[in-house]
């Protein structure tokens, strides 16, 4: 090999080197960003659920899970924006096979997520890119839920669940399967207060707010939870790159 060619050689691994850290970089900036969210994210989602559970007392008769027929779930699956970020969306698609049916629906976000999802032969009933910031995140949740209740008022689905990647601080990320729909209601009577609350609404009009606003801040909150895993994946692939 010729000195010229060894010399170019050497050149373009250093560029790669530069890309691969600068990708680094950047997953490491919004993995920090997104971290400083969690927690915000996972009160936002607590507070609400107790206001709405805060409400229950104030309805008529209980609300209770009606379903005619077998129930049809629709699997919301948080998956990568971007690649490199390893075994990411394989183990997340592995997840939601298990608990996804024949006729069931599966809502996908992220671009590399479906291309793989389209890869391995499974249908997609809707999909859409992923947040790659914090301040896209409520603007694609937004399109999510008005699909989802477009569907669960024709009576095409009754039954919501998301898929996701929770962060593990010096770990692989833990998948988790979360029941958005019907409400858990279990769940939410253990958070009733024993007074209830001062309102000005009408008790019904209420109650269905906060139902809207809790469905919302749990997806927002797995879109978050999505967001910090798949930059902490992708910049411990290039990390690994770097060694």
């Amino acid at each position: 090999m010729r000195l010229a060619e060894i010399q170019a050689h050497i050149g373009s691994i250093h560029e790669l080197s530069e890309i691969v850290g600068a990708m680094r970089s950047l997953a490491g900036m919004r993995l920090q960003e997104t971290l400083h969210a969690l927690p915000a994210a996972a009160r936002y989602t607590e507070a609400v659920g107790a206001a709405l559970a805060s409400t229950l007392p104030l309805m008529a008769e209980p609300v209770a899970e009606r379903q005619e027929g077998p129930a049809k779930k629709a699997a919301v699956l948080y998956m990568a924006e971007h690649s490199f970020v390893g075994s990411f969306n394989a183990r997340l698609l592995e997840a939601a096979e298990g608990v996804l049916g024949q006729t069931d629906l599966l809502f996908v976000l992220g671009s590399r997520g479906s291309a793989l999802v389209t890869e391995r032969g499974r249908e997609m009933a809707w999909k859409a890119p992923m947040a790659t910031r914090l301040a896209g995140a409520p603007e694609i949740i937004y399109r999510l839920v008005n699909k989802l209740y477009a569907l669960i008022a024709n009576g095409e689905v009754s039954r919501v669940e998301a898929v996701y990647a929770r962060h593990r601080q010096g770990g692989a990320p833990a998948i988790e399967t979360r029941l958005v729909l019907p409400l858990d209601l279990k769940a939410l009577a253990a958070k009733q207060p024993r007074q209830p609350p001062l309102f000005n609404l009408k008790p019904v009009a209420l109650h269905e707010s906060l139902m809207a606003e809790y469905v919302f801040a749990m997806l927002t909150e797995a879109a978050v939870e999505s967001i910090a895993s798949e930059n902490a994946e992708r910049f411990a692939a290039m990390e690994s790159a770097l060694v």
